[in-house]
């Protein structure tokens, strides 16, 4: 090459047949205004992948530099890019990208670089990235946080982007490579954030590929290996008490892992080894661990607060509702059927003893109910406050916002399901909410979608259930009644195709979650999980709940993902 490069493209690879090519192409697909170079290193593989890349190198001859191996250079030295990689580049910048990752923006380069230009008292740039199940074919963002600059401490407790979205100075890399410790990631950001600020821009603008990860068979291995990272990480850093607390903490968990791994595996040496090294770092968790396991059924679990909770409540006394005089008037709604009567006095208690009360409580029943088989415990409610209707058509679960968001239109509507039990301050956190968020539907419990590689959206089970890493509105995030949901006044045009009877029954009768969601992703109206402790209510402890139950139709068999594919033919769009 006659031009000196602004930057060097740096990639290893080894046995990565069925991605290296889509790797190259986007190193190839770059734009940019400056000279680059790629080096590509390949560990001497043998699927094919040398060929592969011999072959692009040919085609590319003053953009390609290919380093191949004819025996495996990481098994005699381990460190390949002090020894091979490194020495072979001559970028002012270095950009790193491994052989199974790639590379989806063509202005990924141009931006990083222009950014430290204009920076010089940054060292790495690094951007967002898509990552790639490739079990499953997820594809999900790496990252949630906005741009921020990326601190020491960040970098040292945990990571925090991956390989393929750093563009740094290749200032320091010699004095790096000098350093007598291991070239793993962290500690290679770890180090150039001593040297200079670390970047972080939320575009995403690679995938990072992610298979099984930690597995059964290699969670022991993985134990000594992240002691020893851990080890080399707290004599080079010297980091803070609360740096290494948090390392510790994934640290033991790595050494419990290990432990139940060796325990399964029969092999007693590393067992016994793990267990001692778990009681050395943390003596109070390793007993505590133990007092859980074996006194477990004598401790407090969630099985024990669902049988408290459904005790309890039958002996507290129903409080009245009283006069609020707000401005915008709160109304929960709910509906049920006679299978679920028997309980259902239950339910409507712990909505009457909340924190912040409802101004109206409001029972919707099909019309083909009559007041007399409704029990004495419901009906003496309405003493309380409790308003029944027998008004509703054939629309199932539908019911207890259909009704409602028509006939208190200028309200709150608040939505709850009829076989749990709520904390008391369900109404008030999502107020609070709401009066943060006041466009939009406030829930205690949502769900995130998740999506392929192709875009489409994944199948229903394989998406993140009770999300909490979001507390600010997002349009991939699916309410579910269960756990109580907000909708503003006006929040929907009951007008619309949407609030038609038939449609609703043609399409999505059993899945109101799924149908709502739809709604809100065609009128661009966004869903904000109300941050609480337990997001699912308390069940109420019957089997005739738990036969009946719809949820568990949709979710066991795959329903859902049924009534996804019916929304997106109506509403002609995908989520």
């Amino acid at each position: 090459m006659n031009t000196q490069p602004l930057v060097s493209i740096l990639c290893a690879t080894y046995n990565q047949k069925n991605f290296i090519a889509q790797t190259i192409e986007g190193f190839l697909m770059q734009k940019v205004n400056f000279p680059i170079e790629i080096i590509i290193h390949d560990d001497a593989s043998t699927d094919g992948t040398t060929e592969i890349i011999a072959q692009y190198a040919q085609k590319h001859p003053n953009l390609i530099k290919a380093i191949l191996q004819k025996e495996n250079q990481y098994s005699k030295i381990k460190d390949i890019w002090s020894k091979f990689i490194y020495p072979s580049a001559k970028g002012k910048y270095f950009a790193e990208c491994e052989g199974d990752d790639y590379w989806t923006d063509p202005n990924k380069l141009q931006r990083q670089v222009d950014f430290l230009e204009s920076h010089p008292d940054y060292i790495l740039s690094t951007e967002n990235a898509n990552v790639l199940f490739t079990e499953t074919n997820i594809i999900k963002p790496f990252s949630t946080e906005p741009e921020h600059d990326v601190s020491l401490d960040d970098l040292l407790i945990r990571r925090r982007f991956p390989t393929a979205s750093v563009v740094y100075r290749n200032t320091y890399i010699k004095e790096l490579s000098q350093q007598e410790v291991s070239s793993f990631d962290t500690m290679m950001w770890a180090f150039l954030a001593q040297k200079g600020k670390v970047h972080f821009n939320p575009i995403i603008s690679s995938v990072y590929r992610r298979g099984s990860g930690v597995t059964e068979s290699n969670k022991i291995k993985w134990a000594y290996t992240n002691e020893r990272y851990n080890k080399e990480i707290t004599e080079f850093f010297k980091p803070n008490k609360s740096v290494i607390k948090e390392r510790n903490k994934t640290l033991y968990q790595d050494f419990r892992n290990g432990i139940k791994a060796a325990k399964k595996q029969g092999k007693r040496n590393d067992y016994l080894k793990l267990s001692a090294k778990a009681f050395c770092l943390s003596p109070l968790s390793y007993i505590a661990d133990i007092f859980k396991r074996r006194w477990k059924k004598y401790i407090t679990g969630e099985e024990k607060r669902i049988q408290r909770a459904n005790f309890w409540v039958k002996f507290q006394p129903t409080k009245k509702l009283a006069p609020s005089h707000r401005e915008t008037p709160i109304v929960v709604s709910l509906t049920s059927y006679p299978a679920r009567f028997s309980t259902l006095h239950l339910c409507l208690k712990s909505i009457f003893n909340q924190t912040l009360q409802a101004d109206k409580i409001v029972l919707y029943l099909d019309k083909t109910v009559s007041l007399q088989d409704v029990p004495k415990k419901i009906l003496d409610m309405r003493d309380k406050g409790l308003e029944i209707r027998t008004i509703c058509e054939n629309i199932k679960p539908h019911n207890k916002y259909f009704y409602a968001m028509q006939e208190f239109s200028n309200a709150i509507i608040i939505t709850v399901d009829d076989d749990a039990l709520y904390s008391k301050d369900c109404i008030e956190s999502l107020y609070r909410n709401f009066k943060k968020y006041p466009n939009c539907i406030s829930a205690r419990r949502v769900h995130k979608t998740t999506h392929l590689l192709d875009g489409t959206i994944a199948p229903y089970r394989l998406w993140d259930l009770e999300y909490k890493k979001i507390a600010t509105p997002s349009s991939d995030l699916m309410a579910t009644g269960v756990g109580g949901v907000l909708y503003p006044p006006h929040i929907f045009n009951t007008h619309s195709d949407y609030f038609k009877i038939e449609n609703i029954q043609n399409h999505c009768l059993n899945a109101d979650d799924v149908w709502l969601m739809f709604i809100e992703n065609r009128e661009g109206i966004k869903v904000c999980w109300a941050p609480n402790k337990h997001p699912s209510p308390y069940p109420i402890i019957s089997d005739k709940i738990n036969d009946f139950a719809l949820s568990n139709d949709n979710v066991e068999n795959n329903r859902n993902d049924y009534f996804i594919e019916k929304c997106q033919s109506f509403f002609k769009i995908n989520i």
